[in-house]
């Protein structure tokens, strides 16, 4: 039922929605698992905060990880390996942050950057694998140098990238998807893995871990595009 006093200001909404984010930019800040890198600040604080949950296992990194709950996923199911989520916003990251705490979940760890400071804040090498999970496609030619498969951004994740590592994509738009493959082959990036329906294929089971948009495309039987690259 909505208050009187909501009905009456018709800003009430925005008002409690606020009220809601910076809850959660508080809470973020206070949890053990939760990392903030503001841009231009020395990364070399980040890693050393970042170093106690890697402890030496082979790491996967989630860019533009939204609510996370896709790296929470993956995180439970492998312990031996240490995940990374990374988002602009911390309230986004703050769910799944808070459900790892709460199931002792200690091999994943959330970061608020820019992504534009992904090499500085990741030493040469350091990462295994990377998962793009549904990017904003940034369709506006305007626009297209935010997109996370432009080759400013491919650039970095090839200096961060271990010798052996890959670089995991998944989109259900397609004029991305198709725009990106041009960007890997014109940058010199192998595909390895190319499906045009994730969930029709024989993948294994992990890389069909739902994020909550992804639950939503496929319910409206939306193909999720996919490809590994290294």
């Amino acid at each position: 039922m909505t208050s009187q006093s909501q009905q009456s200001d018709p800003f009430a909404h925005l008002i409690l929605s606020r009220k809601r984010k910076l809850y959660k930019f508080a809470h973020f800040d206070s949890y053990k698992n939760c990392f903030s890198h503001a841009r231009g600040s020395d990364p070399v604080i980040l890693r050393s905060q970042l170093k106690p949950w890697l402890k030496g296992k082979k790491t996967t990194l989630e860019l533009a990880a939204g609510n996370a709950q896709f790296s929470l996923e993956l995180a439970r199911r492998n312990q031996d390996k240490s995940f990374i989520a990374v988002d602009i916003k911390s309230d986004r990251l703050y769910t799944s942050a808070k459900q790892a705490l709460v199931e002792g979940i200690d091999n994943i760890a959330f970061v608020r950057m820019n992504m534009h400071e992904l090499d500085s804040v990741f030493t040469k090498s350091s990462i295994d694998e990377i998962w793009l999970t549904f990017p904003d496609p940034f369709l506006r030619k305007r626009s297209v140098r935010r997109r996370l498969t432009h080759p400013h951004f491919l650039e970095q994740y090839q200096k961060v990238l271990a010798k052996k590592g890959s670089l995991k994509f998944k989109t259900d738009n397609r004029q991305l998807f198709l725009w990106s493959l041009e960007q890997f082959v014109e940058q010199k990036w192998q595909i390895t893995e190319l499906v045009f329906d994730l969930h029709e294929s024989s993948l294994p089971a992990c890389y069909k871990v739902m994020t909550h948009y992804e639950r939503r495309y496929t319910h409206q039987d939306i193909p999720i595009n996919y490809c590994q690259v290294v």
